[in-house]
């Protein structure tokens, strides 16, 4: 799987909102509702450290506003036996009918007194499906949920490969106060490939302090055998299969840093104090002579990394207004605009400058670009920028692309408490429904479906199962890791 996810992988956003959220998506008040990962909540409610607002997508607020509107609801937990190992639904037949609930995994970490940690990185093999927690990564069967391997980290996790390669991934873990432990896992068995420092510790500097890096953690790509960790003050290549370094670069501190490799190695980086942010095509062996180098002006806004192939980077503010992104086709050769798709306010994203999720809602494949919206997904043309269609489902919910495949798409319709989520197959050419499948009514997997998608990351959309991933904050021990949905290509 070198190919990372079209959804992309940009740098922090800004201190600000990042983007619009609906009139609907405002609640004045956030219910705290009952984990559907937890038994019982505190009476108390609120208190702790909460996720920033900028790491919020506009779908959480969405959900919340239909909360509101049902009056509040409460959860309770996933059944099962081992409370180790994956959670059989309640209510759910054996046979893994479509829109069944499968299997679910609870958290396996628990964060501290601190408040947020991180559960980045998400990866695939043929059969597997592998999470990292804040100081674990564990494998599970697809198909079954059945824990395959996991192993703890040393200590906290830092940044992880937004791809995989051959089977291997990267991730960053503390040592001591600094985030310079690198360490390379092979995910069908979980065994250490390769670990190495990225600098000696004393060369750290703050922007390898995750209590001092500010808006510039550190982030990883692979790309072509390669591993490239870019942070605020400096750069470098590794290679895959063994870590040993093949370059680096210093430069004074960056305030933002953003990545993404797969078909491309792409750096996006504000940095010097200038008014600019270069985008750069690099060479892993290379670094300080990059295949092209492009320079855009601050005043334009915040950019992120949607996809590397095709190049589509995100910009916020939109160019026609002060809300919502454009979404910008760059040539691959020489990093120039080619086509631009403007903000519509038809629309309904998260934010596209999440570190590690990438914008919520947005997809590309070879020559579209698809959106989500309220009650609708729209498709885009990436040469001409123009609409091809409009797929048009339940108006009071978001709905959005997950994969695109023998000339099919995907559309998922999320969960709310009351209401049950689907999954539409329609015409990649026109958009018209092929087919529809209603997920489990039964209330707690209703329910349960619900809560995850409040959660950060991306529906994935994998070996027939629709799996509802956390990707991003790990705030409490209520959040859970993975909820799958039987999702069959092809009817029953």
């Amino acid at each position: 799987m070198s190919q990372p996810p079209q959804y992309g992988y940009p740098p922090q956003p800004p201190s600000g909102p990042p983007g619009p959220l609906p009139p609907a998506a405002q609640p004045p008040v956030r219910p705290v509702p009952l984990s559907p990962f937890s038994a019982s909540a505190s009476a108390g409610g609120g208190g702790g450290t909460g996720r920033p607002a900028w790491r919020r997508p506009a779908l959480i607020g969405l959900v919340l506003a239909l909360l509101l509107a049902a009056g509040g609801w409460a959860l309770w937990s996933f059944t099962g036996d081992d409370p180790s190992g994956p959670k059989k639904p309640g209510g759910t037949a054996k046979a893994a009918a479509a829109g069944s609930v499968v299997w679910m995994a609870d958290s396996r970490t628990k964060p501290d007194e601190k408040g947020l940690k991180e559960a980045m990185g998400t990866w695939f093999t043929d059969s597997l499906v592998v999470k990292a927690e804040p100081d674990m990564v564990t494998a599970y069967d697809i198909a079954t949920g059945k824990k395959k391997w996991s192993f703890l980290l040393t200590k906290e996790l830092c940044a992880a490969s937004r791809e995989s390669a051959g089977n291997i991934a990267v991730v960053s873990v503390r040592f001591g106060d600094v985030c310079t432990h690198l360490m390379a896992f092979d995910l069908r068995d979980g065994h250490r490939t390769w670990e190495e420092l990225l600098v000696d510790e004393k060369d750290a500097g703050d922007s390898l302090n995750p209590a001092k890096w500010a808006k510039a953690p550190p982030e990883i790509a692979l790309y072509d055998g390669h591993v490239y960790m870019t942070w605020a003050q400096g750069e470098q290549t590794r290679r895959l299969s063994d870590g040993k370094v093949v370059a680096e670069a210093k430069r004074d501190t960056c305030e933002r840093v953003g990545s993404a490799g797969g078909a491309r190695l792409i750096a996006i980086t504000y940095c010097d104090g200038t008014r600019s942010v270069k985008v750069r095509s690099l060479d892993p062996a290379k670094l300080d002579k990059p295949k092209w180098e492009q320079q855009l002006s601050r005043n334009d806004g915040f950019f992120s990394i949607i996809s590397t192939d095709p190049l589509v980077i995100s910009q916020h503010p939109s160019k026609s207004g002060p809300n919502g992104y454009d979404f910008v086709v760059l040539d691959p050769d020489s990093g120039k605009e080619k086509t631009r798709i403007t903000y519509q306010s038809r629309w309904l994203l998260g934010v596209c400058q999440l570190r590690v999720s990438g914008c919520t809602g947005a997809m590309t494949d070879k020559d579209s670009l698809y959106v989500s919206g309220k009650g609708a997904t729209f498709a885009y043309d990436l040469a001409t920028g123009k609409e091809r269609w409009a797929f048009k489902a339940d108006e009071n919910r978001y709905t959005m692309p997950l994969s695109v495949k023998n000339g099919q798409i995907a559309l998922y319709t999320v969960a709310t408490p009351d209401r049950r989520g689907r999954m539409t197959y329609a015409d990649k050419s026109t958009g018209k429904s092929i087919r529809t499948v209603e997920h489990s009514d039964v209330d707690r997997d209703r329910k349960n479906e619900a809560m995850m998608n409040r959660i950060e990351g991306f529906p994935r959309l994998v070996n027939d199962r629709l799996l509802l991933i956390n990707d991003g904050g790990f705030e409490d021990d209520q959040a859970g890791m993975i909820f799958a949905i039987s999702a069959p290509a092809k009817g029953d």
